[in-house]
């Protein structure tokens, strides 16, 4: 048995490279209470390469505040494709067990893999903090990361194109938080994602790419409000 399966194992409420594990305390089967409490799935960011070691400790307190039980997915780094599948096979795995009662958050990279469940409909709604929303004209990792970037995410110009969010359908309520000072991705970018589509909503706030690490007001609203957009639209 390998360290990596042992460490998944033990990480109660955690998605490892995709794999859902059940939060502590869980019994296997979902009873009928079980079954109404919300689930979050919660996506760091960290531009397809890199993890994020604050993410889960600025989320998880303001999730368990919101009522939701959190699931956090661990998605391979350095390839697109892996983690787009990850993101869905997380939310798949989630919604089989928890109909209609699924969200995401996501920052960054992650709040990208969060628009895309919103976008293909594997969510009942999600909230992007600064998502790169059209991942073919990003422009900053040209210069920040390099001119290979996307070859190093394991991605061509086609693949970009096919998964950027403001490219795809928009078929559940996404709420995008964007920085106005934001200089890794642009303010620019995300008014037009909200521009083309009714359902994706943008909240715009004071500061830059990381601003809920000085606002963390911004997380907790943020949660508060995928409860309420996901009510409406329970049977």
């Amino acid at each position: 048995m390998s360290l990596r399966f042992i460490a998944c194992a033990l990480a109660a409420g955690l998605l490892c490279w995709g794999a859902l594990a059940a939060p502590a305390g869980a019994a296997h089967s979902v009873d009928r209470a079980e079954s109404k409490v919300p689930q979050l799935l919660l996506i760091h960011g960290g531009s397809f390469l890199y993890n994020d070691p604050d993410f889960e400790a600025l989320t998880r307190g303001p999730a368990l505040e919101a009522g939701f039980v959190p699931h956090y997915l661990h998605y391979p780094l350095g390839d697109l494709p892996g983690a787009v599948a990850a993101a869905r096979r997380a939310a798949r795995a989630l919604g089989a067990r928890y109909p209609g009662r699924v969200y995401a958050y996501g920052s960054s990279a992650g709040g990208t893999l969060a628009a895309l469940l919103a976008g293909d409909g594997m969510v009942a709604a999600a909230v992007a903090k600064a998502p790169v929303s059209d991942l073919l004209d990003w422009q900053w990792p040209q210069t920040a990361i390099g001119p290979d970037y996307a070859e190093r995410i394991g991605a061509d110009s086609a693949m970009l194109r096919r998964l950027s969010p403001l490219r795809r359908p928009a078929r559940k309520p996404l709420l995008v938080v964007q920085g106005r000072d934001d200089r890794i991705v642009p303010p620019a970018m995300n008014e037009a994602f909200a521009a083309k589509f009714q359902r994706v909503h943008l909240w715009a706030v004071p500061g830059g790419h990381w601003t809920e690490r000085l606002r963390p007001r911004v997380i907790s609203r943020s949660f508060g409000w995928l409860p309420r957009v996901g009510a409406a639209l329970l049977p």
